[in-house]
């Protein structure tokens, strides 16, 4: 665009464009548009929520790290409450005491930041190779100026956010209560307990949203993994043979190059047939055709049903695994000069004559006065899911290519009952045996395309459960750490409790209880927040709702069981208590 023309004055004058042509051109135009969008945008738009949704995971997941290390330093503060009295009495300032206090706990966030920073290096070189190759610029990631500075910039921002909590209630002791044998009593020591109380609560209901987005996530892959292709996959090797016009000119030409290809392929040892076709599935490619159906008036020009076309050889169906559900596939007796005949999917059939039975009927490419031949529906097979699994089956049919004036096949396809990529080079050479100077490029096995063409739900699963993962283990640690301080605060109520005849189950019972209630409030509050927040992902999901009830139960169960488990081992230390201990502790 011209320098100051905004996306909205190009909208502006394309859709005027659009429209004009529409008036002069009413039979081929009539509600065809004309959509402006910025190249990045075309480019990396799609991973756009995805990007989101994982750099909120980052974010939570640093919220529970810092939530932890704020617990810690409560507890630390707790415990240096003598000292703390002590320096007040003998002049401290309680500014000065919040700057020390924050300068520690800055410190700390510096020295985390800075080892993640190392650690991030290689991470990413790890990252990496999860990249699906088809994420624009993946591989040009590095950690540059911007990212130091954010780096840095999080680090004293969250070290100087968290650390105010234990400063301020250091800074906030009351002397005489400090000073006395029954410090460890103190309001300050009351609202500690609370604000440690909060802490763990806010960490469970943040694990309780990453856990749930992850478990959607997963749910949602493992439904995509499972989506029928409509072909078999196994054991099939492809890859793309482009044949130049400068060599190839005409179509007969081209018809004895593959034709030629596929006999002295199929003759080679592991190998059970081959076939060429323009595109193949889930690979983002591919061609649509507008069409007419025989005894029916054309409809308007934007009402003209389009079907996608691909152009194959005899066998494509065997070799791809492709069911025939009715009629006959292609042979070799459908040639140039033979009666045009086409192959269509069961949607086609489905949506062009419902009720009815697809084979014998006729269908045209283009409109039913243009000169093209009217095409003989001889076969019937499965939905093919062409360009990616989530999407559904769109009206499909196949022509063979000894009968097909457009599409030229592009890529060949060869069933094995090897390992397809042990035989590439047997296959190449066979290609180069024909023509020397004949490019082979994009050789894969299909199941290779199919795994790749879920790459991307694969790489948002794989990061968002490693957040997920690592934000329970920190609110497991964070619960396991209020817990632990708890039971030491409380030895002395413990032993007593013990000494007027508690049973251990009693107080086992009594830590738990504690370490329970603010997990349950926790998960309250995470269910609440994730019924919200996870609608954001409903874009990323495929067979599965964003408010799913069986992945929230069960998050809820796992997270709940994660946090008995850290309150156990406490709980169980209490239970150990001696009473004559207790009861001079301290």
């Amino acid at each position: 665009m011209k320098p100051g023309v905004t996306l909205a004055q190009a909208q502006a004058e394309m859709t005027t464009i659009a429209t004009r042509l529409q008036q002069q051109y009413p039979q081929t135009n009539t509600s065809v548009g004309a959509v402006v969008t910025p190249l990045h945008a075309h480019v990396v738009g799609d991973i756009k929520p995805a990007l989101l949704v994982l750099l909120g995971a980052v974010a939570f997941v640093l919220l529970i790290a810092c939530a932890n290390v704020a617990n810690l330093l409560l507890a630390r503060a707790a415990v240096r409450q003598k000292e703390i009295a002590l320096r007040l009495a003998l002049g401290a300032g309680r500014a000065r005491l919040i700057r020390q206090f924050l300068t520690e706990s800055v410190l700390l966030a510096a020295f985390g930041g800075g080892i993640g920073l190392l650690l991030s290096v290689v991470g990413l070189s790890v990252l990496r190779r999860f990249i699906p190759p088809n994420i624009s610029q993946a591989q040009a990631i590095t950690i540059d100026a911007k990212v130091l500075i954010f780096t840095v910039l999080v680090s004293l921002v969250t070290g100087l956010i968290f650390g105010l909590a234990p400063a301020t209630q250091a800074a906030n002791f009351n002397l005489n209560d400090t000073l006395k044998e029954s410090g460890r009593d103190s309001a300050a020591g009351s609202r500690g307990n609370r604000i440690r109380g909060l802490l763990v609560i806010s960490e469970v209901a943040v694990s309780f949203i990453l856990l749930i987005g992850a478990g959607l996530l997963i749910n949602s892959f493992l439904r995509l993994r499972n989506v029928d292709p409509g072909f078999r996959a196994e054991r099939v090797l492809t890859m793309k043979i482009v044949l130049p016009e400068v060599r190839y000119a005409d179509k007969e030409q081209r018809g004895v190059f593959y034709r030629e290809l596929i006999r002295r392929v199929e003759t080679l040892p592991g190998l059970i047939s081959a076939a060429v076709a323009t595109n193949l599935p889930l690979t983002e490619s591919g061609n649509s055709v507008g069409v007419s159906i025989e005894g029916r008036a054309d409809p308007a020009p934007d009402r003209v049903p389009i079907v996608i076309t691909r152009i194959v050889s005899p066998r494509y169906f065997e070799t791809m695994g492709i069911p025939l559900l009715k009629g006959r596939a292609f042979t070799e007796e459908d040639k140039t000069e033979s009666p045009a005949v086409v192959v269509v999917s069961e949607t086609t059939a489905r949506s062009f004559w419902p009720g009815e039975d697809a084979l014998g009927k006729h269908i045209k490419i283009g409109p039913s006065n243009s000169d093209n031949r009217w095409l003989r529906v001889v076969g019937v097979v499965k939905d093919v899911r062409q360009f990616e699994l989530v999407v559904e089956p769109k009206p499909q049919m196949y022509l063979p290519f000894t009968q097909a004036n457009f599409f030229e096949p592009r890529a060949l396809v060869v069933k094995t009952n090897l390992e397809p990529l042990s035989l590439a080079a047997t296959v190449r050479k066979t290609v180069w045996e024909i023509d020397k100077d004949q490019p082979v490029s994009d050789i894969a096995s299909m199941e290779t395309i199919v795994s790749e063409s879920v790459a991307r739900q694969r790489f948002s699963m794989l990061l968002l459960g490693i957040f997920a993962g690592l934000a329970l283990v920190l609110a497991a640690v964070g619960i396991y750490g209020v817990m632990s301080y708890s039971v030491a605060q409380r030895t002395r109520e413990i032993g007593i409790r013990m000494a007027l005849g508690a049973q251990r189950t009693d107080v086992l019972k009594l830590t738990i209880g504690q370490g329970l209630k603010l997990v349950l409030t926790g998960v309250v509050i995470g269910l609440a927040a994730a019924f919200v927040l996870t609608r954001v992902m409903s874009s990323l999901l495929f067979g599965i709702s964003a408010t799913d009830p069986i992945t929230f139960i069960t998050i809820s169960l796992v997270l709940v069981s994660v946090a008995v488990l850290a309150s156990y081992i406490p709980a169980l230390r209490a239970t150990r208590v001696d009473p004559m201990f207790a009861l001079r502790y301290q």
